[in-house]
């Protein structure tokens, strides 16, 4: 049997081991943007200038990484 596979999960490590800056957009035009420091099943603590902010998930609509993630190996199914 297939190993199960969890693409946010996998998003959010990759954005938090390689500090890279990914801006959050909600719902209503509001927008924030920050280092991914944690993650869990309901929240995302971004840090940016020194301060913190705790983003519940259920509110977010997209999230933009500054730069290119690559989510998969080559060699890797999919």
């Amino acid at each position: 049997m297939s190993e199960k596979f969890n693409l946010q999960d996998r998003f959010l490590n990759i954005l938090r081991i390689s500090k890279v800056e990914v801006k959050i957009y909600f719902e209503g035009d509001f927008q924030t943007s920050g280092i991914v420091k944690s993650f869990d099943n309901y929240t995302i603590l971004l840090e940016k200038n020194g301060e913190q902010s705790l983003v519940y998930k259920h509110a977010v609509k997209m999230m933009v990484p500054s730069k290119f993630i690559k989510l998969f190996q080559p060699n890797e199914n999919q």
